[in-house]
């Protein structure tokens, strides 16, 4: 349902007399399900590049609204018992109805990306992106976990939210660094992926979330193919006149040694002076 504020509509929603049509009268009148908050609850909000290597998964939408929902969009928010696996998971089923639930909930895709979790593939992905509702912590969370698993769709819907006004890219990067260090996702992967994001001409969404994120993945031991991040973040950096020191990338280009990772920095140092 697309909420209106038109006076026509709404007239003509509280003239409906069956059950159905009231409780879409009321859903309009009292600004339809409200939205649930998808974030962990010990994720470090005020800097997500703080979390610790973990995977992090969204938490699920609760039956907190007391609202009758349909069957399959009530699944989706806690209210109706769900068929599941024999060992409690998610069945190959689930897999393929998932998709059908961003059409059931189509403007809380947060809610529906962190019921579906690992029933998201690169087509529910692209739904969930152009679908409407706010981007939380639950859509960043699939963009970051497939960007080290399916290149093209987490992309795409990277720079769907950056065009929405919606990429958030310190959720995302730390959602990533997380993963990363956790070694949930390939760090060549997702650098790839970030490299064929800037490729695009989007160098200021793609430094928004390498700014953020190159603190940790420096930090102590660098992780694996740092260099590579940090010659992402040189073109970025450059491309969109990127300015202010990041103190982790100072102390690795202070090291002595000739290696990708400490030549690197010290260009992105230069850059951002």
């Amino acid at each position: 349902m697309t909420l209106t504020s038109d006076e026509r509509v709404l007239r003509a929603a509280g003239g409906l007399r069956s059950e159905a049509g009231r409780r879409l009268a009321r859903w309009l009148r009292e600004g339809g399900l409200p939205h649930q908050d998808s974030t962990p609850e010990k994720w470090p909000v005020a800097d997500p590049t703080d979390a610790p290597p973990e995977l992090w998964e969204p938490v699920s939408p609760g039956p907190d609204h007391g609202v009758p929902l349909p069957p399959v969009a009530a699944a989706v928010c806690g209210t109706y018992e769900r068929g599941r696996s024999p060992g409690g998971g998610y069945s190959l089923y689930d897999a393929y109805t998932a998709p059908y639930w961003v059409a059931q909930l189509p403007h809380h895709r947060d809610e529906v990306a962190a019921y579906a979790k690992s029933c998201v593939d690169g087509r529910m992905l692209a739904l969930l992106a152009e679908a409407g509702g706010p981007a939380g912590y639950a859509l960043h969370w699939q963009i970051a976990c497939r960007l080290g698993d399916d290149r093209d769709s987490a992309v795409d819907a990277l720079l769907v939210l950056a065009a929405q006004g919606q990429l958030d890219g310190r959720l995302l990067a730390g959602q990533l660094q997380a993963l990363i260090r956790n070694r949930s996702s390939s760090p060549k992967r997702v650098v790839d992926a970030l490299r064929t994001a800037a490729g695009t001409g989007a160098y200021a969404t793609v430094w928004s979330v390498l700014e953020a994120a190159l603190p940790a993945l420096l930090r102590g031991t660098p992780v694996r193919e740092a260099g590579a991040f940090l010659a992402l973040a040189v073109e970025c950096a450059s491309r969109c006149a990127a300015e202010g020191p990041i103190p982790e990338v100072e102390v690795v280009a202070a090291r002595t040694g000739s290696s990708q990772t400490v030549k690197h920095a010290r260009l992105l140092r230069d850059v951002l002076r």
